[in-house]
């Protein structure tokens, strides 16, 4: 199972809600680091264990059993509502009291959007702090449940991403769609690349409601993922080339 910090911290904030005590029995069962003794404990021990398929496997099948002991019931809620909402933003749903993968995963492989994030704070790119922020704000759209918000957020990154490289290192500075056939005009990326962003960039400009058979929220994450994937692409080509 291969979970994003932002679900890691979520599940951290989750279990701060209970005794420290029950923590650290559920903790000790699975063989995790069961010493907690404040949240920064608890943080640690979620942060460097090796997996944590068996502990929220356990969280999921006995969420009544949880949701009796905190009061009031609206503190357990949110939390829980935010927990899965970043669940399904890696691509795992809460169904009843299992918890179902809505794609394959590689074990030990870092959650893409971890790995995108890093990739943009190493390298020299120009508004990096600015994407990064686009990227959380996306996210936090969607566990709001603000699809279109979480779209426009995604969308806007990738043109940020395309207009800096542009402006930075070809001194062009221009509208998103000029910007991108600069890109292809000076062979940063092929015509085949700029076809596939640029389709990319129009298909999630449609916004969250998606075909038949999609919910706006798979639509959006669906979307959202889309353009993580370019964006990913697009900041290794730029660190290769650049």
């Amino acid at each position: 199972m291969v979970l994003s910090n932002r679900t890691k911290i979520s599940l951290i904030q989750f279990l701060g809600l209970f005794e420290l005590s029950d923590t650290n029995l559920m903790f000790e069962k699975y063989s995790m680091d069961d010493n907690c003794t404040n949240i920064d404990d608890i943080k640690k021990s979620i942060m460097t264990s090796s997996t944590l398929d068996n502990l929220l496997s356990e969280i999921i099948s006995t969420k009544q059993e949880l949701r009796s002991k905190i009061s009031p019931k609206y503190r357990f809620d949110e939390r829980w509502d935010d927990f899965a909402k970043c669940l399904f933003l890696d691509g795992y749903k809460i169904v009843g009291a299992k918890l179902v993968t809505l794609e394959p995963t590689i074990d030990g492989v870092l959650a893409l959007e971890d790995d995108l994030t890093n990739e943009i704070k190493n390298s020299t790119l120009y508004k990096q702090v600015e994407i990064i922020k686009l990227i959380e704000d996306s996210a936090n759209s969607f566990k709001k449940s603000d699809f279109n918000g979480c779209l426009s957020n995604a969308r806007i990154a990738i043109e940020t991403m395309v207009r800096a490289i542009s402006e930075d290192k070809f001194s062009f500075q221009d509208i998103w769609g000029r910007s991108l056939s600069k890109l292809k005009t000076e062979n940063f990326i092929t015509k085949d690349e700029e076809n596939a962003i640029s389709a990319t960039y129009t298909f999630v400009s449609n916004g969250s409601h998606g075909p038949l058979g999609f919910t706006d929220e798979e639509y959006a994450r669906y979307g959202r993922n889309l353009i993580m994937g370019v964006c990913y692409y697009m900041i290794k080509k730029y660190k290769q080339k650049f």
